[in-house]
């Protein structure tokens, strides 16, 4: 069912957690506002939506620098969301970034929704920075959405309810007879590359598709530490984002996924609803991940896969894995349906304030 209320919304060229398809089917006048990461390559791009059709599209500059880019995002976020409230009533502007709600004191029409995804542990003058702007707009928005009870609670909001990623039923799945792993996402330090990476190393029955785009000089990182360990043959990196169907594709050769966080103190992703766990369910594969994140509790809920405390534990989990097979593909099932975006963001009422 279609809601009145026009919606301005960000989106992201990567995984978040089909907001985008989700607003198409619910609003009627949308305007979806994809944000370019700085590490990625092109502009931002804005697509505005009529029942559900596309009708307009427009692309934006970006740039890698952090403060070109930063204040690109910003004037034309703004700018947009002006020209897009300017001419029409009950509007809601949905937002990660705690700089969409910047400049909010003159759109006062526009009901701002922040649902904050990220929160930074690090004492760098840039994190505390995100995060103090994070806190000022969170308590002047209309509606405030924590990604997890963990970054409400760090906010000072520990009743916020909590509205975490939506997933996409799985169409295809895995192989069990394969030894390929997969880790997929945005590389860069914290995600446990470089330890899967000395896995492959010392289990030489195993592959891996590293997929994704690395950030700053962690591509070659990667590439030295696949030279040295004599890897080449067993691991494809490609060093770029996959579309949907590539990555598919690439998950139908493979066992598991692998999401192996550094589970140090200061590592954002205790605050995060991983995105490498989503998409691993959508992929219909099984996760072995270690024990970082409020996601934790649902992957050992449904089965989903498998939970580890050290590098030591990944060929035992495999093992487990590939030997019950059936029963963590229903357990992949089961986390979908309960987590299905649909269903998920209508129950946890996404678009009220």
């Amino acid at each position: 069912m279609k809601v009145v209320d026009s919606v301005f919304a960000q989106a992201s060229f990567q995984f978040c957690g089909h907001l985008d398809e989700y607003l198409i089917k619910r609003v009627d006048d949308l305007a979806l506002f994809y944000m370019q990461t700085r590490f990625g390559k092109g502009g931002h791009c804005l697509k505005i939506y009529k029942s559900g059709k596309l009708v307009e599209e427009r692309w934006f500059s970006s740039h890698r620098s952090i403060l070109g880019y930063y204040f690109l995002w910003v004037w034309h976020w703004c700018w947009q969301l002006w020209r897009f409230s300017r001419k029409r009533k009950n509007v809601k502007a949905i937002f990660f970034h705690p700089l969409g709600a910047f400049g909010m004191r003159f759109r006062r029409k526009v009901k701002h929704i922040f649902w904050q995804w990220d929160y930074f542990p690090a004492s760098f003058a840039v994190d505390r920075m995100f995060n103090k702007t994070a806190k000022h707009y969170a308590d002047r928005c209309a509606s405030y959405r924590p990604i997890t009870g963990a970054i409400g609670r760090v906010m000072g909001f520990p009743n916020a309810q909590v509205l975490m990623l939506g997933v996409e039923k799985p169409r295809f799945y895995g192989d069990e007879t394969s030894k390929r792993l997969l880790l997929v996402g945005q590389l860069r330090y914290g995600q446990g590359v470089e330890q899967v990476l000395e896995f492959i190393r010392d289990n030489r029955e195993y592959s891996l598709s590293l997929i994704g785009a690395a950030t700053y000089d962690f591509g070659e990182v990667i590439k030295s530490i696949i030279g040295n360990g004599d890897m080449a043959k067993r691991v494809h990196f490609p060093n770029r984002f996959f579309s949907n169907v590539e990555l598919r594709e690439e998950a139908k050769k493979c066992l598991a996924t692998l999401a192996l966080y550094d589970t140090s103190p200061d590592n954002l992703t205790h605050y995060a609803d991983p995105g490498k766990v989503k998409s691993s369910v959508e992929l219909g594969l099984p996760v072995v991940m270690t024990r970082i994140s409020e996601i934790v509790p649902y992957v050992e809920r449904f089965h989903s896969g498998v939970v580890v405390d050290s590098i030591a534990d990944i060929k035992t989990a495999l093992a487990d894995i590939s030997d019950n097979y059936a029963s963590y593909r229903a357990g992949v099932e089961a986390f979908a349906e309960y987590f299905q975006y649909e269903k998920y963001y209508d129950e946890r009422r996404l678009l009220e304030v």
